[in-house]
């Protein structure tokens, strides 16, 4: 039992990484698609990954050593079909006409050995059909394929890293793994009757998804800033090639800060009428109410006042603070005053953010300040 238990505890212990890994790219598609996941389907996924995780750990673990891998002698392979049907006939304690040498039975590794193949696979029917959708047939085969992967990598000696096979690839195997997804797929219905429906899911999650949340935005701010890095790193390697004097000026954080924003958030998302490759990526737009084209100098108030204001006070305050300690007594209160009345709007600022968060507001100061509003663009698939 304990080869059973050990291969589960490893899966818990590397899922919270691996996880993270493996669920991106489903993450990041149901949330293109829909505009947010819910909490369910997020758990409904990772429920699914942590599954196939242990399902593959089961498979490969415990790892023998190189050595002890490459002194072995037995058979690679078991190609009779059917075989552990004869050696469960053959080995087998069990009388049908007496009850007690049921649980004996049920003991031996010639009944357990199968049933535990049956119902490795048994969840993975389930989700199939519950999650995914699947046809009986599709299940079946996908049932086989995953089956047949999982037989492969004991073949190949986990992909070749060991001299030989340290497991047996066994057709058997195959046969109970594809009959327990194919059971998994017909009882799924007993075990997700209190569960709402794949369409049902999709239905709230759509509905939830033409809500543009501050979260969602953030995820687009984020992917904005790291676009514009990628392509500063890239354009720095060209900077030898500009005069002297604009390699000087641009070397200013404020400028080259300033000159990113207007001309990827100002122009760029002109051109492309209130979207940018983040907005592009979590499918918002940015818009002026009754008009198809948003206005140039709106966006310039957009931004100047989410960026541009807020990092100037930013540096405002801290060049002040930086400069605090003097002994001319007029400049002092100067720096205080400035220190404060900065420190002051940005509070501000992050009071705002606040309360939208905890109102569940989707216009913040920026938004007001050159009325604009920002909408999803999430179609509902007919």
């Amino acid at each position: 039992m304990n080869s059973y238990i050990f291969p589960i505890k490893a899966a818990i212990v590397s899922f919270p990484i691996l996880a993270l890994l493996i669920t991106a790219p489903f993450l990041i598609y149901y949330y293109r698609k829909y505009g947010q996941l819910g909490k369910l389907r997020s758990v409904i996924l990772y429920s699914f990954v942590f599954y196939l995780l242990s399902a593959y750990y089961l498979v490969i673990l415990p790892l023998p050593s190189i050595d002890t891998v490459a002194q072995m002698t037995g058979p690679r392979y078991e190609l009779h079909l059917f075989q552990s049907w004869h050696n469960f006939m053959n080995q087998t304690v069990l009388q049908i006409n007496q009850p007690s040498t049921y649980l004996p039975a049920m003991k031996q590794s010639v009944f357990l050995e199968p049933v535990f193949n049956i119902i490795l696979l048994f969840p993975f029917g389930v989700y199939c059909r519950y999650y995914f959708k699947l046809s009986f047939w599709k299940t079946l085969f996908a049932s086989f394929c995953l089956s047949l992967f999982f037989e492969l990598t004991q073949l190949s000696g986990l992909y070749f890293i060991y001299p030989r096979p340290y497991r047996l690839f066994d057709v058997n195997d195959l046969l109970h793994n594809t009959i327990g997804g194919t059971l998994g797929f017909i009882c799924a219905p007993l075990f997700t009757f209190f569960l709402p429906t794949r369409n049902e899911l999709d239905s709230e999650s759509f509905i939830k998804g033409e809500r543009v949340s501050l979260l969602r935005r953030l995820m687009a701010m984020i992917i904005d800033w790291f676009v514009i890095g990628l392509f500063g790193s890239i354009l720095s390697f060209f900077s030898p090639l500009l005069p002297t004097e604009l390699n000087a000026l641009i070397s200013y954080p404020i400028v080259s800060f300033t000159l990113e924003v207007f001309i990827y958030f100002m122009v760029f998302m002109y051109l492309w009428n209130g979207q940018t490759i983040g907005k592009k990526v979590v499918r918002i737009k940015v818009v002026e109410q009754d008009r198809q084209h948003i206005h140039f100098l709106d966006l310039v108030k957009r931004y100047s006042a989410l960026y541009l204001l807020s990092y100037g006070l930013l540096q405002i305050f801290n060049f002040t603070m930086t400069h605090l300690p003097t002994n001319n007594h007029t400049v002092f209160i100067a720096y205080v005053s400035f220190g404060f009345m900065s420190l002051g709007i940005l509070l501000l600022f992050l009071f705002n953010l606040l309360y939208a968060l905890i109102r569940r507001k989707t216009r913040l100061f920026h938004d007001k300040a050159s009325h604009t509003y920002t909408i999803s663009t999430l179609k509902k698939e007919v």
